[in-house]
């Protein structure tokens, strides 16, 4: 057989070594695209959750706005030149709303804030229907005005005596306003953000609003509206193909679609750029290759060559560190070389981010190890201290009512990440049933404080037990009763002081108890864990409850773990 000469053995060792390389090009890009793409989706999903979070706030705020309007003696009473005039003023105060009606239950209006009140009824409207079978805020479809030329979104806020609808607060949403909020959060290029009604008709689009509103989803596209959320691939009319995140009107408070599209091609072309880049290197490293070992020979292109095949070796059986070390190279193998060891200095980077991110995952898990081992330390206190004297279904309902409680700073520790929480929102958490029915006999007031989460659960209990003997003994177990919580923040040294009240009026006349029953003994340990203390009057007026309590900065996860 005739032997092959030098030339074309060094062609064929080029072939040989670039082809591994090549192997490892290919995989190395397609990992990293996929690595991108699937950060793409995450990131989509967090923007439509983001732009939910956005949106609720902005009904939360229309919602608060309909229930202070339906509170208002100018409304409840039977003035209607009143009624007009007051709703006027507030609208034009009210820029997300293109007009505010009060609507009987039979649907037909009382008054309205754009001046005459029409003849029309609009008790076969959804959010109508709605509000009055539920008795909450809803929020309707995309429709044209029966009012005026506009079209809009409409809501409704019952006002609710016991189980009595007495008439309805109504609304349009400005949808040119809303078009405005949404310009104002800025997209990236080619991305967009989409807000349509459980009918798919879109309500709220950036960018190019008046392209959208008012048009329905592609039919292609509709099963968006009823799945869970999550995140597709789609085309969108403009021609633009993007990588969608999506939470469809069932998991939105506000009853809403709302979606935040990524365009794929500014998602990806860095990684297809960089995958073309270091395609066109390696071919023009592997002609290089060629033309010098056709023009040089063994001496010069054989051994890095064969250094090149021996580094793909070791990548192949695992040993990422190695290297091919050929910096001191201009030439296209040198090249060739320098872009394979990026390539896998890439791939060792981000398996230290692995790494890291397993690390950060374990210091998580004993983060909540530590917060079960405190509530289930709680729930046991509660247990032992509910059964202590009494066996019975009474000591059993108590003991659940205070589990519900715990429940509830659970939650609202839970919305903000368990660092932190406000007094008045764990005040209102606590609080929550009782105020549910008899919110008018209750007055909250203090400035904002800021309380870690250590102690959020102890206060919290300690509003629900001054609650529940409120609603047995004192001022909340009658018709007329009023309780008022007000607090003050004073700066200290270790922290702020914390001086809350608990005062009663108008309830039957108080006594000190006989003997101290498990709230004094719960308030007592609480405030005492809280570096803090409290004392109790038994006024003629009402019991007062004066509880002092010091509020230090949070300790960070690591510090417990």
């Amino acid at each position: 057989m005739r032997r092959m000469s030098l030339v074309y053995r060094l062609l064929a060792l080029v072939l040989v070594a670039c082809l591994p390389g090549l192997a490892a090009l290919i995989y190395s890009s397609l990992d990293l695209r996929n690595t991108r793409y699937q950060e793409v989706n995450a990131e989509a999903l967090r923007n439509a959750h983001f732009a939910v979070s956005e949106l609720d706030q902005i009904f939360e705020g229309i919602k608060g706005a309909l229930y202070a309007v339906g509170q208002s003696t100018e409304v409840r009473g039977n003035d209607q030149t009143a009624c007009h005039d007051y709703l006027a003023r507030v609208r034009a105060n009210l820029p997300p709303l293109t007009s505010l009606l009060i609507l009987e239950p039979s649907g037909h209006i009382r008054c309205y804030s754009e001046g005459k009140t029409p003849d029309v009824s609009l008790g076969d409207r959804y959010y109508f229907k709605e509000a009055l079978a539920t008795h909450e805020f809803s929020v309707g479809d995309f429709t044209p005005s029966r009012l005026s030329d506009r079209n809009v979104v409409p809501v409704g806020l019952p006002a609710v005596t016991g189980d009595h609808v007495d008439f309805l607060v109504a609304a349009g949403i400005n949808l040119q306003w809303l078009a405005h909020r949404l310009r104002e959060r800025g997209i990236a290029r080619g991305s967009d953000v989409t807000v349509a009604d459980r009918n798919g008709t879109i309500i709220a689009h950036e960018p190019n609003p008046e392209r959208y509103i008012g048009t329905s989803f592609p039919t292609q596209y509709m099963y968006l509206l009823s799945a869970l959320p999550g995140t597709a691939d789609v085309r969108s009319s403009d021609g633009i193909e993007r990588i969608v995140g999506y939470v469809p009107a069932p998991y939105t408070s506000f009853g809403l679609y709302v979606s935040s599209g990524i365009a794929r091609t500014e998602a990806l072309e860095p990684i297809d750029r960089a995958l073309r880049s270091s395609v066109l290197l390696f071919v023009l490293g592997s002609a290089a290759a060629f033309l010098l070992a056709w023009l040089v020979g063994d001496g010069i292109i054989r051994r890095p060559l064969m250094q090149m095949v021996a580094t793909a070796e070791s990548w192949r059986r695992g040993q990422d560190g190695v290297r091919n070390r050929l910096d001191g190279r201009n030439d296209e193998i040198g090249v060739l070389g320098q872009t394979f060891d990026s390539l896998m200095d890439e791939n060792a980077r981000r398996e230290d981010e692995r790494e890291e991110s397993e690390a950060r995952r374990e210091i998580l898990v004993h983060e909540l190890a530590h917060r079960v081992k405190n509530t289930l330390a709680t729930v046991q206190s509660i247990a032992s201290m509910s059964f202590r004297n009494n066996q019975g279904p009474e000591a059993l309902r108590r003991f659940q009512d205070r589990l519900q409680a715990l429940v509830r700073s659970h939650d609202l520790l839970t919305r903000h990440n368990w660092q932190h929480a406000d007094l008045r929102e764990v005040a209102e958490a606590a609080l929550a049933p009782a105020r549910e029915d008899l919110a008018h006999r209750f007055t909250l007031s203090g400035p904002p404080v800021d309380l870690r989460s250590a102690i959020v659960v102890p206060i919290a209990m300690i509003f629900h037990e001054l609650c529940t003997n409120s609603m047995k003994y004192g001022a909340l177990s009658n018709d007329t009763g009023h309780v008022e919580v007000r607090w003050t923040k004073e700066p200290i040294e270790i922290g702020n002081l914390i001086s809350l009240t608990w005062s009663e009026r108008g309830g039957p006349p108080v006594k000190p108890p006989e003997q101290e029953g498990f709230g004094t003994r719960l308030i007592n340990s609480l405030t005492g864990q809280m570096g803090g203390g409290y004392e109790v009057h038994y006024a003629v007026s009402g019991i007062v409850c004066d509880i002092r309590l010091v509020t230090r900065p949070e300790v960070a996860p690591e510090e417990n773990a």
